[in-house]
C-alpha cells in the first residue's frame, strides 16, 4: 500500500511493523523515530528515539559526557574508549564482534596466483603491532575470517607470524623479489590509516607499495569490480559461519560479490559444511573449510573486531550483541 501510494518517495519514507515509527531523516545529520504504541509486544518505555550521526569521535565523547545523547555506539578510538571508562557516570561494554578486517588478494593478478607470494605478503605484515600498537589492544588477532563469537571458531589453522626474512626468503623462491602492488581501501577511519604501516611493512620486504583511498561508493564499485590488486574488506553478518566463508570464498561469490580473490578451491568443502547438521560434524567441517583456505590465503586476517559501546548510568535493560546494530526495544531511561 505504501509504495502503491507514495511511488518512489517510500525509499525516505520507511513503513514496517517494528517498536518505532519513522519520522523524519535529515541527510547527514539524524534519523528521527516515535514509540510505535500499537506495537504487538507492547510500546518501547521511551517516546522518541533520535540517531544521530557524529563522524568526530571527540565531539561523540563529548556529546555523551554532557549527556546530549545516551548511546555513544560504535566506539573505535583507544583513546577515546580509554577516557569514557575513567568517566563515574559512563559505562564501556565490549563484547566480540561477528566482523573481520581483512586483506583480499586477487590471485588472478600475477604473481598473487603464486602460495608463496600471497603467504610471504602474510609474514611481511606485522599484524601484531597493529593490534598491540595503533589499536593499543582493542582489537584481536585474526586467524580466520571467522572470529571466537562463532560456535564453529577454530585458531587451529596455518598461521603467519611477522618474520620479514621469511617473507622475502619466500618471494625468492617464486622469483618474486621486486613487484609493484596496489592496496585500496575506503576513505573511512581507521581503514584509511590502518593500511599505511601495512603499506610501510611490504615496502621493507621488497615489494613497491602504493595505496589507493577511496570514497565509500567508489571503493565499492572498485571492488565489485573484481579489478582491483588487493583491497580491504569487512565481513560482518549473523553468526552462521556461511556468511563471511561464502562471501569471501565461493566461486558464486565472484565480483560484484566479494570474493574479489576469485578463489576456487573452497566450493565443495563449504557444501560439504553447510549440509553438516550435528554440532560435531559441523565443528570438524567449517575446520577444514578454514585450515584449507588459511593455506591457501587468497583472504588474509588482519584482525578481529572488538565492539565497544559506551552509555550513561541512564540507561537500563540495554544488551549489547555481536552484531553492527542496537537493539533499543528493551531500553528504559532512569530518572
Amino acid at each position: 500500500k505504501a509504495i502503491t501510494e507514495m511511488g518512489a518517495k517510500a525509499k525516505l519514507n520507511p513503513i514496517g511493523t517494528g517498536p518505532f515509527v519513522f519520522e523524519s531523516w535529515t541527510t547527514g545529520s539524524q534519523v528521527r523515530l516515535s514509540a510505535n504504541k500499537d506495537y504487538f509486544e507492547g510500546a518501547p518505555k521511551f517516546d522518541t528515539l533520535v540517531l544521530r550521526l557524529i563522524k568526530d569521535e571527540t565531539a561523540a565523547a563529548i556529546a555523551l559526557e554532557k549527556g546530549e545523547i545516551d548511546i555513544f555506539f560504535s566506539l573505535q578510538q583507544p583513546q577515546i574508549i580509554d577516557r569514557l571508562k575513567k568517566k563515574g557516570n559512563i559505562k564501556v561494554v565490549s563484547r566480540e564482534a561477528n566482523h573481520t578486517i581483512n586483506l583480499v588478494l586477487n590471485t588472478t593478478i600475477k604473481p598473487l596466483g603464486d602460495v608463496r607470494v600471497r603467504r610471504a605478503i602474510a609474514h611481511g605484515m606485522n599484524r601484531k603491532a597493529l593490534v598491540d600498537g595503533y589499536f593499543k589492544g582493542t582489537k584481536a588477532p585474526g586467524y580466520t575470517v571467522l572470529t571466537s563469537s562463532f560456535a564453529e571458531y577454530t585458531d587451529d589453522v596455518p598461521r603467519y607470524p611477522y618474520d620479514p626474512d621469511k617473507a622475502k626468503a619466500l618471494l625468492k623462491e617464486a622469483g618474486a623479489t621486486s613487484f609493484n602492488f596496489e592496496i585500496t581501501s575506503v576513505g573511512l577511519s581507521p581503514y584509511d590509516k590502518l593500511v599505511v604501516p601495512l603499506a610501510n611493512d611490504l615496502t621493507e620486504i621488497g615489494i613497491k607499495t602504493k595505496i589507493k583511498i577511496l570514497e565509500r561508493g567508489a571503493y565499492t564499485q572498485a571492488r565489485n569490480s573484481g579489478n582491483v590488486m588487493s583491497c580491504l574488506t569487512g565481513v560482518v553478518g549473523p553468526p552462521d559461519p556461511d556468511s563471511p566463508l561464502v562471501t569471501l570464498y565461493a566461486t558464486k561469490s565472484f565480483p560484484p560479490g566479494m570474493n574479489t580473490a576469485r578463489y576456487k578451491s573452497a566450493d565443495d568443502l563449504l557444501a560439504k559444511a553447510s549440509g553438516a547438521i550435528e554440532p560435531a560434524a559441523r565443528k570438524a567441517a567449517y575446520k577444514a573449510v578454514l585450515q584449507k583456505t588459511m593455506t591457501d590465503v587468497p583472504v588474509i586476517p588482519l584482525y578481529a573486531d572488538q565492539l565497544f559501546l559506551a552509555h550513561t548510568d541512564k540507561v537500563q535493560g540495554f544488551v549489547q550483541n555481536s552484531l553492527f546494530t542496537v537493539h533499543t526495544y528493551p531500553v528504559s531511561l532512569k530518572g
